[in-house]
């Protein structure tokens, strides 16, 4: 009897995972404290914070303005962009979601 073995090799393609968000954004609220967050989709996150179901701001149509929209790179971080307006404006007057 005659038996054959085939070796077969698999590649294996490794997927990079990004578990950071895309985008930072600042907002200004109606009282003038900013909110800072993050999100693959901005605008949606946005709208998502101006309806009132974040829990950090209960109310509906907060938002003032929208300060900026940016991607989000090695030096620019939540965290880096929360440290910057807290260094400035206070840790009063910044809302981090």
């Amino acid at each position: 009897m005659l038996s054959t073995f085939v070796s077969s090799t698999t590649t294996q393609q490794e997927q990079t995972r990004k578990y950071t968000a895309d985008y930072v954004f600042v907002l200004q609220l109606h009282d003038g404290r900013f909110v800072i967050g993050q999100a693959n989709n901005a605008a949606k996150r946005i709208a998502a914070i101006n309806t009132g179901y974040c829990p950090s701001i209960p109310q509906s149509l907060q938002v003032n303005r929208i300060v900026g929209v940016k991607e989000q790179t090695g030096d620019r971080t939540l965290i880096g962009v929360s440290k910057q307006f807290i260094d400035i404006y206070g840790v009063d007057s910044v809302i981090c979601v």
